[in-house]
């Protein structure tokens, strides 16, 4: 009785969470409040791989991660860009478009929220403020 006591114990202590980084949820997007400096506007379009939304310039080739003002969603063919006092507008993974915000280090994201999108993505973050179609 004792041994089967002790391997009960082992076997929850193997349950707990040590704080690992975990894997991004379906559809899950990177969000943050709305910041409305703009340094860059990049041409380019929305990819959906390995389970992150990124984004790739067309003229650098860069890929970037979009972190987008709170509020915004991600239906797994679309991202609804939520702007304060502004009609929310569609993005469609694919369509060319002009993405206008800045870049941003990881360094200066919150400490609890971002790691899994830094392990899983491994793209650099760009802070989204604004979005319109490419002329």
């Amino acid at each position: 009785m004792r041994n089967a006591g002790i391997l009960l114990v082992l076997l929850l202590t193997g349950c707990v969470s040590h704080g690992g980084i975990r894997p991004l949820r379906p559809l899950e997007i990177a969000t943050e409040p709305y910041q409305e400096t703009v340094t860059a506007g990049l041409i380019g379009s929305l990819m959906y791989e390995g389970g992150c939304l990124l984004f790739r310039d067309d003229e650098s080739k860069a890929v970037l991660l979009p972190v987008w003002p709170t509020g915004s969603i991600f239906n797994g063919t679309s991202v609804i860009f939520h702007q304060r006092g502004k009609a929310d507008q569609p993005v469609v993974v694919g369509e060319e478009f002009v993405l206008e915000g800045r870049p941003a280090q990881w360094s200066a994201l919150s400490a609890t929220a971002y790691p899994p999108f830094q392990q899983q993505c491994a793209a650099q973050p760009f802070m989204v403020a604004r979005v319109r179609p490419a002329d």
